[in-house]
């Protein structure tokens, strides 16, 4: 059985316009999730921070539901 919570290879750069992409890593309820639950590294976290956090700013995403 395949495995659900397979992790996938990070973008280079997050890019906040990407809003589907940065939906990928919060929950139902727009939080950040962990980086051991995205598998991502310390500085790409921090970049995933930022993005996402930029995009709330400009109201691309939402800051909860």
């Amino acid at each position: 059985m395949p495995d659900s919570t397979k992790k996938q290879s990070p973008p280079a750069h997050f890019d906040f316009k990407d809003v589907e992409a940065l939906q990928r890593y919060l929950s139902p309820q727009a939080r950040i999730h962990s980086a051991k639950r995205t598998g991502l590294s310390a500085r790409e976290q921090r970049q995933l921070k930022c993005a996402i956090k930029y995009a709330r700013f400009l109201a691309l995403l939402p800051f909860t539901t």
